[in-house]
């Protein structure tokens, strides 16, 4: 999905990152995604912890792989966003991010200590 012309959105900014990503890694990041932008950087994170649980639950293929990377792509796009300038971030919020998203946050919530060490 190319970059449009007009205000930066979490969107736009997205499809910017992604227009140097190895086009399979993008093809995988943008349906994970699409229903969660809306939501801003908490959405992404919630994109990202789905697309881990889709790659836990298959077998080791290489689709599998792939939807893996995509996972820690969205969630490294999900902090990114969060402290870039042009999209009103900052440092300070991309910090929030992460401590809602880490262990004892969203991350905690989804996978339990048991089920990551699986």
């Amino acid at each position: 999905m190319p970059a449009e012309a007009g205000p930066l959105t979490l969107e736009t900014w997205l499809a910017g990152r992604l227009e140097s990503a190895p086009p399979e890694l993008a093809e995988a990041v943008w349906p994970l995604v699409r229903g969660r932008l809306a939501e801003g950087e908490d959405g992404l994170v919630h994109a990202a912890l789905d697309a881990l649980a889709i790659a836990a639950e298959g077998k080791a293929t290489r689709s599998g792989a792939v939807i893996l990377l995509a996972a820690d792509a969205i969630l490294t796009y999900a902090l990114e966003a969060a402290a870039d300038p042009a999209l009103g971030g900052s440092a300070a919020r991309a910090s929030r991010l992460a401590e809602r998203a880490g262990p004892s946050g969203l991350i905690g919530e989804r996978f339990n200590e048991e089920e990551m060490t699986e």
